[in-house]
């Protein structure tokens, strides 16, 4: 299982926005494939998948704020 984390941003952000998934639990996902978008006080990014597999767990919600390193969802990856 591989777990997707909120990655860092910038040294002082410390909390994002989830403001959006691309993705459902169940969806099929590629490498290279957008997740979620999330933002900060300074930028917009693309969480994209990193592994083929499909998507397990959504762990936040869309439109919650969250810590930067913390895990979004969980990719089954078998």
């Amino acid at each position: 299982m591989l777990e997707v984390r909120i990655p860092k941003m910038g040294a002082s952000t410390v909390d994002v926005d989830l403001t959006k998934w691309h993705v459902s639990v169940g969806t099929s996902v590629v490498p290279g494939q957008i997740l979620a978008e999330v933002e900060s006080e300074k930028t917009n990014i693309e969480i994209e998948a990193e592994t083929a597999g499909v998507v397990a767990e959504i762990l936040v919600d869309e439109g919650a704020v969250t810590g930067v390193g913390t895990v979004i969802c969980r990719i089954k990856t078998d």
